[in-house]
């Protein structure tokens, strides 16, 4: 009402604009008690505004919020995420980012972010892959792309992008990565030039996650039979 001192729980604006959170309004004197409430806003000055970075505790006590850091992605985040896949759409980028590094990394590449962070230019390449096989030497660009939002799909542009990337830059092959799936579309420019451009979903990720890196579906784009020269086929075994 008219007078009444409110304090405003205003969460990250990116969150708001998303719907994932909503802004409160709470009475300071309800919270805190008017001799408390009172104290508290004596002691912010003429200003009296809340200093960004700090968390009001019912004491009217202030504290600084936690800092949290992904050190390395653990064989128990990976366990976690096994059982729970889900939990991708709510990750950030640059979480979801690291795991395809190290998902990467389980299968035998090394690799070499292109970036430090995601506001970084990166020419459409976020990961550089590398086969650390003998006698196989091969340079991939990888492009990783989440998103939040289920139902949708990537399309065509980042995938003809890619492949552009990989042509002009001498790759031995692109690999597209998301946490969702792909549009008919982009599976089709794919399927056109399968020694370059590979595509991974949400399905492949989850195989992934159980350490399942060489079934049927890592095969699929892969010819079933060549024909060496008129008449001479061969059919491959995998």
């Amino acid at each position: 009402m008219r007078g009444q001192v409110y304090l405003r729980d205003e969460p990250n604006p990116w969150a708001r604009r998303r719907g994932q959170a909503k802004t409160q309004q709470l009475c300071l004197t309800c919270v805190l008690g008017e001799k408390d409430a009172g104290e508290f806003l004596d002691s912010l000055g003429d200003t009296r505004q809340l200093p960004l970075g700090f968390e009001l505790t019912r004491n009217g006590f202030l504290k600084f919020p936690p800092r949290v850091e992904l050190v390395d992605i653990t064989p128990q985040i990976i366990d976690l995420l096994s059982s729970e896949p889900e939990i991708l759409w709510e990750a950030s980028p640059e979480f979801f980012e690291n795991l395809i590094c190290n998902r990467l990394e389980v299968i035998g590449y090394g690799i070499e972010r292109v970036g430090s962070s995601i506001f970084n230019k990166d020419g459409g390449i976020d990961i550089l892959a590398w086969s650390q096989a003998p006698f196989v030497p091969c340079l991939m660009a990888v492009q990783v792309k989440h998103t939040a939002l289920r139902n949708r799909k990537i399309g065509s542009p980042p995938v003809r992008d890619l492949l552009g990337a990989v042509q002009t830059h001498g790759f031995n092959a692109g690999l597209l990565v998301t946490n969702t799936t792909f549009t008919a579309d982009a599976r089709w420019v794919a399927e056109q030039r399968p020694f370059l451009i590979q595509l991974r979903d949400f399905e492949d990720l989850r195989r992934w996650l159980r350490n399942d890196f060489l079934s049927e579906h890592e095969w699929r784009y892969l010819p079933k039979q060549i024909e060496l020269c008129p008449g001479v086929i061969i059919k491959l075994p995998y």
